[in-house]
């Protein structure tokens, strides 16, 4: 699998935003968030690399395979 990417919805992105402004204990929620995009798309439970890209107002969501 090659890097699998989509905008983050409004819900995420004040998340994001929150994380990024200091708020670490936000973390575990949107990975949960990432997790449940995953199984909505029938992806296997991998290891995975998960980052995220700012654009614009928002954000991109990046998950590669933890071996690339």
């Amino acid at each position: 699998m090659d890097a699998l990417t989509w905008p983050a919805d409004d819900e995420l992105c004040a998340l994001l935003r929150r994380y990024y402004q200091g708020d670490a204990g936000l973390w575990p929620e949107i990975i949960a968030r990432v997790e449940q995009e995953l199984r909505m798309r029938q992806l296997p439970p991998l290891p995975r690399h998960v980052r995220f890209r700012r654009i614009g107002d928002g954000y991109v969501v990046v998950v590669t395979p933890a071996g690339a």
